[in-house]
């Protein structure tokens, strides 16, 4: 009898020290299916794991007694599972967790090209939700942009806090992706901004400061980052559901100006008008989504007309024989007619083009995106590939003399991320490459541009400090079928090569409160365009300069992110302070840079034009406040707030170096100059041109029940320099007028007012009233191009 009670205690005692159960799941998001990536899994002994890339996690049960594991995620609700004993040596646990309305949920990729919480990633970066692209009454994403703090957008070329000036149509210092793709052209460096869909945009993340290190020679600004919706992350109502369809319709007027003199159309309203419309779906294991958008507009201006149409299909299919493979196709066709021009006729004849000449451009652009997904364990292998080809048929007074162009890209990103957990360490490298063929009048010939990079980045987090650095290298080369002579020598291929390195820091001081620091480098070769180009554009040449330089540089910034909560609203207020600096930066210039055609001098404009040159040294430093929030103030009063304020002091580093020769000595500042420096060529040299000091926005709508009212306000003060011809009088005496008289007029800035109203007539009607330019105000961008007056837009929205 005792050698039974001796052997029963035995097997207790081993079944209580030896016992080991093994407790494995997925966890997913309660309302999308999704997988969640780094949920915190936790013992009540303070021990545990963490999920992978597909949401699954692993943990080791050493108790045959019950036990409560509680899983946290940053943005939901905290959930407590109570585990009990079982026979079986594995026990599964799936869990779902919901979000939370506590708690702020905005996760971003494009910091660091992996999910993080935008409190905690290094570098300053503003987010735009689909709501306010579409209560906008968006047909054009560069509308958006014009709205974010910081950001301006002139001649569809992004600048961020001043470090871009104005280049009409030719290279771009930021970088503008939609799903970590760019889609800039090949030749001219010109965003696709007509490309990208708008009735399918799931947030817009915009990166501000140096990104070369992680995505090449076009973030040297910064980065515009478009991530498309699939089918589970489409929000209607509040309800996620699997798929759906919706259609927005507009029809808009364009106002008279408010000056009679500048009303060239008579009593008869200009108008616009659209219809866009996204079905999107579930079939078993593929989400499918597929758009379009057909825009016609009459313009502001006197012959520039829209004519749009433009499809999209975005699709996933995820492997049913292979866990954690995913691949699809993503694709854009945009066809188009559109006119436009770079200088007025006059003040008094603003919304007229010089000469009543523009450039019509009918052209056709679609890109083809192959991608393919493999997750497993803790790594993630991807290949994203692009096919994107642009034509453009360039013409002026319907003459075609020499001015089309077309392109071919083919793009390529393979990436490797490993997740090392015993480390906490996140691994992210990979390798870009890119082919251009462009065949082109515009650009003289047959030019081939080629671009090869390595990049890494690490990512680790201790405690409540999260670490990031990275690096790139970048190769190009561009090869020409026409011969250019480089400091003596006959060339026609050009090549350079540069590393780029970025670091960031950020500390979380308090539960909402956190600090942060970056420093990175960025690298931009010239494009095609800035290096070929030779055209006469709406009356005024432009001219080529393969003697450009790459321009490099680096940002650095100290920020503060506060996070904010009155009632279930909820939001975060972000101070920085920046710095910036380039060298060899390229700037778009006029000047005298051919004879005069002997002839007819007026032919080529008296060899006056434009030219991307480098003109040395240059610095940018401000510091930047900005709020964005969201949630319920009340029970029936919900509130979106983005708002922001930017002081920047951008001025040049070299004033008095030489850095360019003219053809001819040209009459400035009261006397005749052959050589440019930024001094004797700026109307201010004390800033660089084309750009503000300050700059103010704030975009605010508010929900009451069924109705929505919002406004847009923006602010900038008065652009002090410009090209020094420009406000020169005897320009005036080739033709162009009005701009010194236009200075004084509008001294004191623009301060531009749009104005929204929405009613939910029930679940799936909305109907909207959309007022931009609300006081009729007149306001230029740059100088001799006066913006549109005001505009009114009727919109209807339906979601099934």
């Amino acid at each position: 009898m005792s050698k039974k009670i001796f052997l029963f205690l035995l097997n207790i005692f081993l079944f209580e020290v030896g016992y080991t159960q093994i407790i494995k799941g997925t966890i997913i998001d309660y309302h999308t299916n999704e997988a969640l990536i780094g949920v915190n899994i936790i013992l009540e002994n303070g021990e545990g794991t963490s999920s992978d890339f597909n949401g699954e996690y692993t943990l080791n049960l050493k108790t045959n007694k019950k036990q409560n594991i509680t899983f946290k995620y940053i943005g939901y609700e905290k959930v407590i599972k109570t585990i009990k004993v079982t026979k079986e040596k594995i026990q599964n646990i799936n869990v779902a967790l919901s979000p939370s309305s506590e708690q702020l949920s905005t996760v971003v990729v494009s910091a660091g090209r992996f999910e993080q919480k935008i409190e905690e990633i290094t570098v300053s970066m503003e987010v735009i939700k689909p709501s306010l692209i579409e209560n906008k009454n968006t047909t054009d994403i560069q509308t958006v942009m014009d709205q974010i703090p910081g950001v301006n957008i002139t001649d569809g070329q992004a600048n961020i806090r001043g470090g871009s000036g104005w280049s009409y149509g030719a290279g771009t210092r930021v970088l503008v992706m939609v799903d970590d793709m760019p889609l800039i052209s090949g030749d001219a460096g010109q965003v696709q901004w007509k490309l990208i869909a708008t009735e399918n945009i799931n947030q817009v993340e915009v990166i501000k400061g140096a990104s070369s290190a992680l995505y090449g020679s076009s973030a040297l600004n910064g980065v515009i980052n478009i991530r498309t919706a699939f089918p589970s992350q489409i929000n209607i109502n509040k309800n996620k559901l699997p798929g759906y369809t919706k259609v927005n319709m507009h029809f808009g007027l364009i106002d008279k100006p408010e000056r009679a003199e500048l009303n060239w159309n008579g009593e008869k309203r200009r108008a616009f008008k659209g219809i866009e419309f996204l079905h999107s779906m579930k079939i078993d294991n593929l989400d499918l989504s597929l758009g379009g958008n057909i825009f016609s507009d009459d313009g502001y201006r006197y012959l520039e007309v829209t004519d749009r149409k433009r499809f999209n299909l975005n699709s996933t299919y995820k492997s049913k024989k292979t866990l954690g493979l995913s691949y699809g196709i993503n694709a854009n066709f945009l066809f188009q007619t559109t006119g436009s021009a770079i200088v007025w006729d006059g003040l008094d004849r603003a919304y007229i083009p010089l000469n009543e000449e523009i450039t019509t451009t009918a052209g056709d652009t679609y890109n083809i995106d192959p991608f393919i997904t493999y997750i497993y364990k803790n790594n993630r292998h991807s290949l994203r590939t692009r096919y994107l080809k642009v034509i453009n048929d360039n013409s002026t007074k319907g003459m075609d003399e020499g001015q089309d162009n077309e392109s071919e890209t083919l793009y390529s990103d393979y990436q490797w991320q490993k997740n090392i957990k015993k480390l906490g360490l996140q691994l992210t490298t990979g390798t870009t490459n890119e082919i251009v063929f462009a065949r082109s009048d515009l650009f003289q010939g047959n030019n081939t541009r080629k671009n090869h990079s390595l990049y890494t980045q690490l990512d680790k987090k201790i405690g409540k400090l999260n670490i990031s650095f990275g690096g790139r290298f970048e190769y190009f080369t561009v090869k020409s079928e026409k011969e250019y002579i480089i400091n003596g020598d006959t060339l026609t291929q050009f090549s350079a090569s540069k590393p780029v390195f970025r670091a960031g820091l950020n500390y979380q001081l308090a539960k909402a409160t956190y600090i942060r620091s970056s420093w990175g480098q960025g690298f931009r070769f010239p494009s095609m365009a800035e290096l070929f180009i030779r055209t006469n554009y709406s009356g005024l040449e432009i001219y080529p300069n393969a003697n450009l330089l790459p321009e490099s540089g680096w940002s650095t910034e100290i920020g503060l992110k506060q996070g904010l909560k009155i009632g279930n609203w909820l939001g975060f207020i972000d101070v920085a302070a920046f710095l910036m600096r380039y060298n060899d930066m390229m700037e778009f210039s006029f000047g005298k840079w051919s004879a005069s055609d002997p002839i007819d001098p007026a032919l080529n404009f008296y060899g006056l034009g434009f030219k991307s040159i480098n003109v040395g040294k240059t610095e940018v430093s401000g510091i930047e406040v900005s709020i964005s929030g969201q949630g319920k103030l009340t029970k029936n009063l919900k509130v979106n707030l983005l708002a922001g304020y930017t002081y920047m002091n951008p001025i040049p580093l070299e004033p008095e170096k030489i850095y360019e020769t003219l053809i001819d000595s040209i009459y400035l500042n009261g006397e005749y100059i052959s050589e440019l420096n930024y001094t004797n060529s700026s109307s201010d040299p004390s800033i660089l041109k084309y750009r503000y000091r300050n700059i103010a926005k704030i975009d605010i709508e508010l929900f009451y029940k069924r109705i929505s009212i919002g406004n847009s306000l923006r602010f900038n003060d008065f652009m002090k320099n410009i090209d020094k011809i420009f406000t020169e009088q005897h320009l005036e005496l080739l033709g162009i007028s009005g701009i010194n008289e236009a200075r004084k007029k509008y001294k004191n800035g623009d301060f531009i007012v749009d104005a929204r109203l929405g009613y939910q007539l029930n679940n799936l009607v909305r109907f909207g009233f959309v007022i931009n330019n609300l006081l009729n105000r007149e306001y230029m961008t740059r100088p001799a191009t006066m913006m549109s007056p005001r505009t009114f837009a009727f919109q209807i929205n339906f979601k099934i």
